[in-house]
């Protein structure tokens, strides 16, 4: 069966968007000059011509002039047309235009230098008039390379040959030096051209960058990076009023069996459908005057803010979202029946900031997949206590912390050229006595709910710098140790006094530690204070999760920032995606261009590794070279790592 689910990635009509764009850009460009010119070709034009007065054929001199200055108003109307009706023309006909009317303005300055006077004095002012000229037609036609070709050609080649003409050795030498100044003047613009092209490539790369880090590439929602902006602009609206919002968990059922039985390409095209069926509920929710906000959280799972709700209305209008799966799904002629769980907190009863929401939509979710099929609960209270799984989850985690049930485990960071360790990731794993290894996925968030990670992340650092010191004192002092800092743990009123109090409880060079926080707490400006400690601390800084803010980048040079990991979402497709090539060399091209190193993650093949290599990225992380080693394996690690570049480690 072949099931092909049409992910939304960078298309083919998105690239020709994107050199549409450019164009735009660069007639727009060329037009913002056309006021600046008019002046100054009416200012060159008469201090030519009083340069010249009396000591040239007057009639001649004046046609010159009134010709010139009639192209010059010529080039003023063009302008200010451009300015009102640039919708009248295509852009590819105002930049046909724009040349023509240039390349007829540089054909008639030709006449004024044939009309040169025989006195030298004025023949050099002349000459340096007709120099500041040709400077200003190079200038003026950055982004249009052809253009700079023939408007130049038109004045210095002229200019050259009557140098010639005159046949003296002054004469001679001015002709060299229209042909010197003449490759440097093409020279110039060809470098300021590439370089502005490139620089609008580049704007419109990061752009990209940035809406795919917060939108979901296959059903091209928004994703839950975006929930909490969303959420805060919905408390805003019904804020003084009467109406309520609720925040819906829209999850599908079966959808792992479906995986399983149809494969994962199925799969994708389920989501697709719904997220289609369900804007289209949306747009007919909206003509009823009900909004609804759709974003993906999970595969399989929407988050959808409704509203404006009258609470006596929330359950009907809620339930309608079940008939979005009325009709069969059909993949490859099959019809496939879906069903959904639907779990709503109603703001602001259940919670007025997105998290508490988010989780307690979710609580609902997870209580009403116990129902079955299109089963619809609202969060109560009670929900959270009908959750003993969790709670025990969390008892246990008193009980880990007390018992020293966690452990490091420590992944390489390798340079890129070199292959060399330079350093490791610190990531906690949890051996519990009963249930064995517990992913971090399952227990972090609950952590960091509860507050626990506060108590947890301290013996995290401590635990990292320990041990990485018993490493510098076998011989690898330079490695540099990175721990993730959550935001509760930022919160902390005295966290850097925290980390000082375990560097000197441990010897640790604070050089060495290297504090990992999102990009969503750099962006903080609550956090900023704190963040600029940090620096003063000596500790080094690394923004995690990348993603989102990409417009916003000051923040890499604002706070020193001296590490970037691009997350393995986006490298997991290189080389083989275009889309996703495009945007790991964008990034990389920012990020070299702002001096700021980078860290690729989950690096698991070669051809990765080699492309990430040819774009100057500084380090990989990922299986490829080894995944997260308890202590004992990684000392075994770096003893065996010496020639690491020539034989890099395979599934370690």
């Amino acid at each position: 069966m072949d099931i092909v689910a049409n992910q939304k990635q960078i298309s083919t009509d998105e690239r020709i968007q994107i050199e549409k764009q450019v164009k735009i850009d660069l007639v727009n460009h060329l037009y913002e000059g056309c006021l600046p010119g008019v002046f100054a070709g009416l200012a060159g034009s008469t201090a030519l011509f009083l340069d010249y007065f009396h000591y040239t054929p007057t009639d001649l001199l004046i046609e010159w002039y009134v010709f010139f200055n009639l192209a010059i108003l010529g080039l003023a109307t063009l302008y200010f047309t451009f300015l009102k009706r640039r919708d009248l023309l295509s852009y590819a006909t105002w930049e046909r235009v724009y040349s023509i009317m240039m390349v007829g303005l540089s054909l008639l300055w030709i006449p004024c230098i044939y009309l040169m006077p025989d006195v030298i004095t004025r023949q050099v002012v002349g000459m340096v008039g007709l120099f500041i000229v040709t400077t200003g037609y190079a200038t003026g036609t950055i982004g249009q390379f052809s253009l700079c070709v023939i408007t130049l050609t038109a004045l210095l080649v002229p200019l050259t040959l009557w140098c010639l003409m005159q046949g003296s050795l002054f004469y001679n030498v001015i002709a060299a030096y229209c042909v010197t100044y003449y490759i440097f003047l093409l020279g110039a613009n060809r470098r300021s051209t590439i370089w502005f092209i490139d620089s609008l490539k580049l704007k419109l790369e990061n752009t990209l960058v940035s809406y795919q880090a917060n939108h979901d590439l296959l059903t091209n929602l928004p994703n839950q990076r975006m929930m909490p902006r969303y959420i805060e602009s919905a408390m805003n609206l019904i804020r003084n009023t009467e109406d309520i919002f609720a925040l819906v968990c829209f999850s599908l059922n079966r959808m792992e069996m479906l995986n399983d039985g149809y494969g994962h390409q199925a799969g994708d095209a389920i989501i697709q459908i719904v997220a289609d069926r369900l804007k289209a509920l949306s747009e007919k929710l909206e003509k009823k005057g009900t909004k609804l906000i759709l974003t993906i959280s999970r595969k399989d799972t929407f988050n959808i803010l409704v509203l404006p709700l009258k609470i006596q209305d929330a359950e009907n209008t809620i339930k309608s979202l079940f008939t979005v799966l009325d009709e069969p799904l059909h993949l490859d002629k099959k019809g496939i029946k879906m069903t959904a769980s639907i779990g709503v907190s109603i703001a602001p009863r259940d919670g007025e900031d997105a998290q508490t929401l988010v989780a307690h939509a979710d609580a609902a979710m997870l209580q009403a997949k116990q129902f079955g099929s299109n089963h619809l609960e609202f969060y109560t209270s009670a929900i959270t206590a009908s959750l003993p799984k969790q709670l025990e989850l969390e008892a246990d985690l008193h009980h880990a912390l007390q018992h020293k049930e966690f452990l490091l485990n420590y992944q390489p960071l390798v340079e890129t050229q070199s292959g060399k360790i330079s350093g490791m990731e610190a990531l906690i794993r949890w051996n519990h006595p009963v249930h064995g290894f517990i992913s971090p996925a399952n227990f972090i968030p609950l952590a960091e709910e509860t507050g626990l990670i506060v108590p947890i992340g301290e013996w995290v650092i401590e635990e990292a710098c320990r041990q990485v010191r018993i490493w510098h004192e076998m011989g690898f002092a330079s490695l540099h140790v990175a721990v993730n800092l959550a935001e509760k743990q930022l919160r902390q009123k005295n966290i850097t006094q925290v980390i000082e109090n375990i560097l000197q409880k441990t010897g640790f060079n604070r050089a060495c530690l290297e504090v990992e926080i999102t990009e969503t707490a750099i962006l903080d400006e609550t956090l900023v204070n704190l963040i600029m400690e940090f620096k003063k601390m000596g500790l080094s800084l690394s923004v995690d999760d990348f993603g989102t803010g990409y417009s916003g980048l000051s923040y890499l040079k604002r706070f020193a920032v001296d590490k970037l990991k691009i997350d393995q979402s986006f490298v997991r497709d290189i080389p083989d995606n275009q889309d996703s090539v495009s945007i790991v060399s964008a990034i990389l091209a920012m990020t070299k261009e702002m001096k700021v190193k980078t860290v690729a993650e989950g690096v698991e093949k070669k051809e990765q590794l080699d492309f990430l290599r040819s774009k100057g990225c500084d380090y990989i992380q990922g299986y490829y070279f080894s995944k997260p080693l308890n202590a004992e394996l990684f000392t075994a690690f770096l003893l065996k790592s010496k020639d690491l570049s020539a034989n890099p480690a395979e599934n370690v």
